[in-house]
């Protein structure tokens, strides 16, 4: 573990020497938030009236004044990007970690130093997993601050931020996370491009917009339970993306592949 930590300081003394990579990825979420508070705080200041008969709404909407399910609306879409945000944010910067590595020819004394396969990744993991997090969690509070300060109703705060949402982004989104980041691990051994792991990695968007689109339906509710439930099942599939990245990255192949 101490080895671990060892990767895990070396590459955020790397990261510190890219600063438009971390000016990208670390200062694009609280800017993202600051928009969703404001366009939270300006639907709130608008009555739509129109809305109601825009398109069939679900059933616990029906008991909403127009102004309230306008923010209702927005607040939940805007919610939908914090459990986006640690998938994109990792896959961004362990491509760059791993495959980053690969093209500039710094790989190779690493790989041949005496730690374990396990150790390795686990630092590059790390170093890109706790940043993303981090940083979710502050904009994500702050986005909660905005949500309380500008609600026009008790009503709305209730329906944006629930105990489902609240487990999904401390519990669902880091373990998508780190299923991602190992996916970026296995391919990192296939590819050349840090793009290319990263849109690969993007299929893990799937899941979250069709639990967007399905609690904007009504017919998925985000409850404890079902984040619960589903935090189970992500553990299962992240240890296993875990234990297929660590045998799929073979040192002695790579070493000689990657020439």
């Amino acid at each position: 573990m101490k080895k671990a930590l060892i990767v895990l300081e070396k590459e955020w003394l790397e990261l510190r020497l890219q600063p438009m990579l971390l000016l990208a990825t670390l200062f694009l979420p609280p800017l993202i938030t600051l928009i969703a508070i404001l366009g939270f705080f300006a639907v709130g200041k608008f009555t739509a009236s129109t809305i109601g008969s825009a398109a069939p709404l679900p059933p616990e909407f029906t008991s909403l004044s127009p102004l309230e399910i306008g923010q209702a609306i927005v607040g939940r879409q805007f919610s939908t990007l914090f459990l986006l945000l640690p998938i994109f944010i990792p896959s961004v910067l362990a491509s760059y970690a791993i495959v980053g590595e690969k093209r500039e020819r710094t790989l190779e004394p690493v790989l041949a130093t005496p730690i374990r396969t396990w150790e390795l990744l686990l630092g590059k993991m790390l170093a890109a997993l706790l940043p993303a997090l981090a940083i979710t969690i502050a904009s994500a509070t702050l986005f909660i601050g905005g949500i309380l300060a500008f609600a026009v109703s008790n009503r709305v705060r209730d329906m944006i931020v629930t105990p489902g949402w609240i487990l999904a982004v401390i519990v669902d989104t880091p373990l998508l996370a780190l299923i991602g980041v190992a996916l970026i691990v296995v391919l990192s051994s296939r590819v050349n491009d840090p793009r290319t792991a990263q849109q690969i990695s993007a299929v893990l968007v799937v899941p979250i917009l069709g639990l967007l689109f399905g609690q904007l339906a009504g017919v998925v509710v985000l409850g404890p339970a079902v984040a619960l439930g589903i935090g189970a099942v992500l553990t299962v599939i992240a240890a296993g993306a875990l234990w297929f990245a660590t045998r799929l990255f073979q040192r002695e192949v790579i070493l000689t592949r990657w020439r």
